[in-house]
Parts: structure tokens; sequence; C-alpha cells
């Protein structure tokens, strides 16, 4: 398993932008177009169906499909018109909402949308302006820059056919989206996703999903507080509507939304009149925001709805309640009974500012490592399970001093979060793993050294889950735990024994998280455990021919 991020590393090693060759770089495109007076046509991602499919094209429903630069389309086109905000993306035609609400929270938050969107992109009336424009996104575990041209499908009334903005001049959400289409393979990869992978590859953050409907933690509302209090994203995810009930309340089924707001209202404070609410007669509200920048909730606390008489003026100005621009309030009694999960997106230490660092002082230590036929694909199976990578790490003593969570018995825990990402290649829609993790605490009296945890010592051990872990068939698989000072072994694993696939491995701790490597096969049991393969295989091999055989020889009885 490999390492590639450590906690305490600063930008410059822990956010590696994986950049291109030289001669492919954005500045070289750029000083190269200029020279020769040209407009840059990308040929790696080039304006034809190539582009735009995975495979062959479907019948349109929209006409013909053309490629247009900005300066096409309007006068005076700009990058980003007097600021970017949430109101900036607006779906087009193509399945991808996930990714507009993740690109909506993202521009809440100035230092990371910079990241994505770098601001040496100029403007299309610059004397630097080539027809360019670069962005950066995460994947698997590393920052890489992708550079596009500025031609946009478009149909045959010269409109944006994908993301649009809500200022008709400005096109940073359009071409921020060409740039994720191009690394993905095409825009027709972006249909079908979850804002838990927008918001990953747009921030390297780890996220914390939760489905709703009664299985939601007791403390959410307050969840959503402080993960909103300290920077992190989030986005709303409703299922498919088989009864109809959501078309009553104008809400839009199989559909993602961000989430921008919460918001407590206070008797005497912010209300005028008695509303029932809580114990302590507050009501608590949340704002969301379809990323079709209209279509908004019609039920209680919405635009125009008779609870907000009994808010000051004051407060109601200071929540921007009563514009139609997708944007609604809503109680949050109904947001659970109407939405069906939610995903907060907590930033990795090294995007946080030493300000909100020494405020939350999270650390992050990640590897890389891969399921490996006949070698490290154990599956879940007993006999073979121990073959699964095993990955040591420490929690000091010290962290249980300013760790904020505590166990039944009043011991101070340590909060860590894991998060198992398998690699995935969308472009070519290969299926996903189910997969899970699996965390054993090591006591004292076990010798560690750098061999693998045996057999015997699975037959022993239990997890630190007090129930059992169900396995995931998603991009990653996120785990979170209290748990005391001291020495773990976590196991990432698949459901079947010797599927093959990469995977990431991410460990986000409050406070210090000590990495101690992976344990390795030594050279005996290693070749063991070919040895058991191998007479497997040769089993399996003898009973096929004689099935055969005998196959065979009834045929020719008959």
């Amino acid at each position: 398993m490999d390492s590639i991020r450590h906690a305490d590393d600063g930008w410059n090693s822990t956010v590696h932008v994986n950049d291109p060759p030289p001669e492919k770089g954005f500045n070289a495109l750029r000083a190269r177009c200029l020279s020769e007076g040209s407009l840059f046509e990308d040929p790696d991602f080039p304006a034809n169906d190539f582009s735009l499919y995975q495979s062959a094209p479907p019948v349109s429903a929209h006409g013909p499909i053309g490629w247009k630069r900005p300066g096409e389309l309007v006068d005076h086109p700009k990058f980003v018109t007097e600021g970017y905000s949430r109101f900036d993306v607006v779906q087009g035609t193509l399945g991808n909402c996930w990714f507009i609400s993740s690109c909506a929270s993202l521009t809440s938050h100035p230092e990371l949308f910079e990241r994505v969107v770098p601001q040496d992109n100029g403007e299309f009336e610059d004397a630097r302006y080539a027809g360019l424009f670069h962005f950066r996104f995460w994947k698997y575990g590393q920052w890489v820059e992708v550079t596009v041209d500025d031609r946009l499908p478009v149909n045959e009334d010269d409109q944006l056919l994908y993301i649009s903005s809500s200022v008709a001049d400005e096109f940073w959400g359009a071409l921020v989206e060409k740039a994720y289409a191009k690394l993905h393979g095409s825009y027709e990869a972006l249909t079908g996703g979850t804002g838990r992978e927008g918001l990953v590859d747009l921030t390297g953050g780890i996220t914390e999903f939760y489905a709703l409907k009664g299985a939601e933690p007791d403390d959410l509302f307050e969840m959503v507080e402080r993960s909103l209090a300290r920077r992190a994203l989030v986005t709303a995810g409703i299922d498919a509507d088989e009864q109809g009930r959501l078309e009553r309340v104008n809400l839009v089924p199989a559909h993602e939304y961000s989430v921008t707001k919460v918001c407590r209202l206070e008797p005497g404070r912010h209300l005028q009149l008695d509303l029932g609410g809580e114990g302590d007669g507050s009501v608590k509200l949340i704002c969301v925001r379809n990323p079709w920048g209209g279509g908004e909730w019609n039920g209680a606390w919405s635009d125009d709805s008779v609870e907000w008489i009994a808010v000051t003026e004051e407060k109601m100005a200071e929540l921007n309640v009563g514009k139609e621009d997708g944007e609604f309030w809503m109680s949050f009694e109904d947001f659970v009974t109407y939405f069906d999960d939610i995903t907060m997106c907590r930033q990795c230490p090294s995007l946080l500012s030493d300000a909100q660092r020494s405020c939350h002082p999270w650390e992050l230590v990640s590897r890389k490592g891969e399921w490996k036929r006949d070698s490290t694909a154990g599956g879940s199976d007993g006999q073979s399970f121990w073959r699964n990578p095993q990955f040591l790490i420490e929690l000091p003593a010290s962290n249980a001093c300013s760790a904020g969570a505590r166990d039944v018995d009043g011991d101070r825990n340590v909060r860590v979060t894991l998060g198992l990402m398998q690699k995935h290649h969308r472009a070519r829609g290969t299926n996903l793993l189910p997969m899970r993790l699996l965390v054993y605490p090591i006591s004292e009296h076990v010798a560690i050294g750098r061999k693998r945890l045996g057999e015997t010592f699975f037959e022993d051990a239990t997890p630190v889950d007090s129930e059992p872990v169900r396995f995931e068939t998603s991009r990653e698989v996120i785990v979170r735990y209290a748990l005391p000072a001291g020495k773990y072994v976590v196991i990432p694993h698949t459901w079947k024994p010797r599927q093959e696939a990469e995977f990431l491995l991410r460990i986000f701790a409050e406070g210090r998280v000590i990495d101690l490597g992976e344990q390795v096969m030594d050279v005996e049991r290693r070749c063991e455990n070919l040895l058991w393969f191998s007479l497997t295989s040769v089993a399996k091999l003898v009973r096929r021919v004689v099935k055969f055989v005998t196959d065979f020889w009834n045929n020719c009885l008959w």
C-alpha cells in the first residue's frame, strides 16, 4: 500500500496537482495560441459526438447539435460576472443535477472555488484570451488539472444544451462542466450520480451520508448547523416518487438539491406569534436550492406561505425570502419527511486555513492499495479473510485529552472517520464491487511486527462495531467511530474473495493519527497462500475433466 498523503503536510505536498506534460500545460498552450494568433481547439476532447456520447449517439430530442464559443453567442461574454454565486449554475438537458448541486455549494467557499476554478483563466476580452480555460478536480487521491477549449454544445436556437447561468453572458459554469465531462470521457458519462461524488471531486473532502425517513440521528439539525458553520458542503437527495406526493408540493423526484443555510427562529426575538414548534417555541428551518434555478417547494414556509406573517421584517430580509430563484425555506420536519438523504462533505485538514485548523484539529492519513487475486483478495470468507490488506494505525492517548466524544462510561474517545474508495472508471461504465471496512482493536499482548496478522487472530478478535457492517456497492464507503486511544487494524475487503480492484483508504481523525503501515505477508505464508490456491485450482480442473469425460461417455452410450 502506497502512502500518498499525511496530515501535517502543507499545500505544496498535500494538494498536489497532477500536471499534464509541459507542452500540454495551460500556460504553454495559451502562449502558443497567442503567438500563432489562433484560438485553441482541443484535440483530446473535440467538438463532435465523440465528446458528447459514450457510445453511438441517440436520436436527439433537441435537434441538430452545434458547437459555438461564448463570443458567438453573446456580444460581451464574461467568464465570471460580478463574482460567483450558487445562482450561476442552472441545469440543462443533462441528468447531472448531482454535479450542479455540488457546484452551487462550492460557490459559498471562495478558497475552495478558486482551487477548482483558477483565477488566472482571465476573461474573454482580455489580451490573454486564446480560447482555452483550465480547472482542477480531485480524482482518486490527487488533484488533476484539465484544460479545455471554450466551444460549447448548443441547440439549433443557439442556446446552451447543458449548464447555463442565470446571467446570460456568464460562462464559468458551462466551462467547468465541460472540463469535468472531459475528465470522465464524455458529457453522457455524467448522467446519473450522487451528491457524494460531486462534493468529493470538487473538494477532496470526506463525506458523511445519512438516510432520512426515521433513520436519521436525533441531533441531525445540529449536525447540519455545525457542518455549515465549519465550512462543510451539504446536499440533499430525493428518491423516485411512485405515489405522486412530490408533485403536490412542487418537489422533483430522483433529484439532488444543495443545502445552503439553516435557521432557528426564536420566540420574542424573531417570531411575533406563537407557532408551536419545539418545546421552547422555536422553529427549525432549512434552506434548500434546486439546481434548475426554479421549481420551489410550495408548502409551509415557502416564499408566499402564511407562516412568514409571524416573522419580523428584519429577519425576513436577512433570510432573503420571496425571490423566485430556485432557493426556498422549509421546516426541518418537512425536510425529513420529503427528502430521502443528506450528505455533508467535510474539508480535509490541508484545505483549511490556519485559523480553521486551530479550531478543528483534524488530521488525515491516506493510502492506496489493491485487492489482488490469489494474494490480497480474501473477501469476507472466514478462511481467507486474513489475506485482505491490513492497515495499522495508532490513536495516541494525547488525543483523548482534547477530543470531545465520550463513551457510555464517561471516558474520552477519539472521533475517527474512515473512507474506502474503489477506483472507478465512469467513462468505461465499470461495475462497482460490494465492499466494506472492518476495524479491530489490538490488545497490548498481541505482538505486532511487520508480518500480517494471521487467521487465528481473526478467529478470536471482535470488530469495534456493535452491529454488523453492511456491504455497500458505491464508489466510497464511509464509517465513523468514537474510539479509545490505542492500536487498531483496519481491514478493507470485498464481499467475494478473488475480486480485483484498486482502492484508496483515508483515515480522518480528531487529533493525531499515527500511520503504522501495512502488514505484509511473510514468505512462508505467501508460499502457503499460493500453494492453497494452486491446489484449489487443480482440484477444480480435475472435477471439470471428470465431468466432461462422464458426460461424453454417457452420450456415446446413448
